[in-house]
């Protein structure tokens, strides 16, 4: 009788085990395609590109194959569906380049135009079908080219820690006016620090040169700080630069990409603005990965 006893207390034991290691797989799992909550600006200009990031399970019946925007026929999709792997996971992205023809020269009436947003795509997968998912916001601006720029960008970078650079020379004498983006408000909320090294200058006054890149990071002042107008002398840098400090789990998981746009004025030829893009795209741990599968879990 008591060997019979043994017997079924392994037996249960087992399947306690079995019933255990099934719910904590499937508790693991998101069962289906999740793209990552968007904060985009784009150009549709041909060679501007875009990422969009989502995730899905290693053992997926069904895969993303490729997605579609509506209105952009010549759109170019490059798929990455394995760009990072973790355990039970992958995060794939989609890089997008929009392709539109350029619309001739760059004249302030143009740039100035409202971008058209988009809040989903069309995602096609390996068995055939298709859906139409929320991915966030993505603004596009209308893309222009123009051959007699007054300002050159020179050089740029970013690092694994979310910040990043870019610098340019003023060819002929400016005013900086405005900064602008959509998605200024994560500055404001202290997640993202953007940096003008125009530091020490009031209105009007001319732009002292950059010190050397070995001693640039984060250099400059806050451009919610920096009094307009400014003015900038042929042949003057300017730098920007960035750092993204995300607050919570929930808020690293999240895509950006900014275009912060700089709005200068040339006397007699009117209105400039030249465009920097300011990306952060997440890199969980492990960890951070289960914790976001789960929530995410509750929500679908």
């Amino acid at each position: 009788m008591s060997k019979k006893w043994y017997y079924g207390l392994a037996i249960l034991l087992v399947a306690c085990s079995w019933i255990g290691n099934v719910w904590y797989y499937e508790a693991n799992q998101l069962g289906r395609t999740v793209f990552l909550a968007h904060h985009v600006e784009t150009s549709d200009r041909e060679g501007h590109v875009f990422d969009l990031y989502y995730i899905e399970d290693k053992r997926a019946d069904k895969t993303l194959s490729t997605i579609q925007i509506e209105g952009y026929p010549e759109q170019i999709v490059t798929p990455y569906p394995k760009y990072a792997e973790y355990q039970r996971q992958y995060l794939g992205k989609m890089m997008v380049n929009l392709n539109n023809p350029a619309r001739g020269q760059g004249v302030a009436e143009e740039l100035l135009k409202e971008p058209v947003l988009v809040r989903e795509i069309t995602a096609l997968y390996s068995d055939g079908t298709s859906e139409q998912v929320d991915v966030g916001e993505i603004y596009i601006w209308p893309g222009t080219y123009n051959e007699v720029k007054p300002v050159e960008w020179t050089s740029g970078g970013s690092s694994s820690d979310h910040s990043g650079n870019n610098s340019a020379v003023i060819k002929r004498p400016l005013q900086l006016t405005a900064f602008s983006s959509k998605f200024l408000d994560i500055a404001e909320e202290g997640a993202l620090q953007i940096y003008a090294d125009i530091s020490g200058q009031g209105p009007g006054t001319s732009y002292r040169p950059l010190p050397p890149e070995s001693q640039m990071e984060q250099s400059g002042m806050p451009i919610q700080e920096i009094q307009l107008p400014a003015k900038m002398n042929q042949g003057d840098s300017f730098r920007i630069s960035h750092q993204f400090n995300m607050p919570s789990r929930e808020k690293s998981m999240q895509v950006y990409q900014l275009m912060l746009r700089t709005t200068f004025t040339e006397e007699g030829q009117g209105t400039w603005q030249e465009d920097t893009i300011i990306p952060y795209h997440p890199s969980p741990t492990d960890k951070e990965m289960t914790a976001y599968v789960r929530e995410r879990r509750k929500g679908l």
